[in-house]
């Protein structure tokens, strides 16, 4: 089956909501502004015209990083090798965008971490509190250097 990552749109936001909603639990997100802001690009992964996963950047222009915003997989769809095609689309995208550190965070007990590490990220940091767990799970901040 044919699957596609693009740019998402805005005839997008109802989908991400109720795929967060369902599965990701991010509160407050505001799907529209990462959409359209200027400092942020969201992309979606589709299989048969239907939203498996969603990623994106925020560059933050002070310091020339870009923040990774989540890699989402449905849980159907895991293990296809969609997150290492969505972390390639962002490094290229940060790339292209010239951007100086792409910067990601990833829960301690989570897969992910995994990915970034065997992508070429490198740990820079943790935060034993980041989660309200009662400090069963730690985050970790990695960066790629792309500059």
């Amino acid at each position: 089956m044919e699957t596609l990552i693009r740019k998402a749109t805005i005839d997008d936001v109802r989908k991400l909501t109720g795929l967060n909603d369902k599965y990701f639990h991010e509160e407050g997100r505001n799907w529209e502004k990462l959409i359209s802001d200027n400092n942020s690009e969201m992309y979606v992964i589709e299989k048969v015209n239907d939203i498996v996963g969603f990623t994106g950047i925020k560059i933050a222009k002070w310091n020339n990083t870009a923040h990774i915003i989540d890699i989402f997989i449905h849980p159907e769809e895991r293990r296809k090798g969609y997150a290492s095609k969505f972390l390639n689309k962002l490094l290229t995208v940060a790339r292209e965008k010239g951007v100086r550190t792409l910067i990601a965070e990833a829960p301690s007990l989570n897969p992910v971490l995994s990915l970034y590490l065997k992508s070429g990220f490198r740990i820079c940091g943790y935060n034993d509190r980041y989660y309200s767990n009662d400090g069963k799970e730690a985050a970790i901040f990695l960066s790629y250097d792309l500059k």
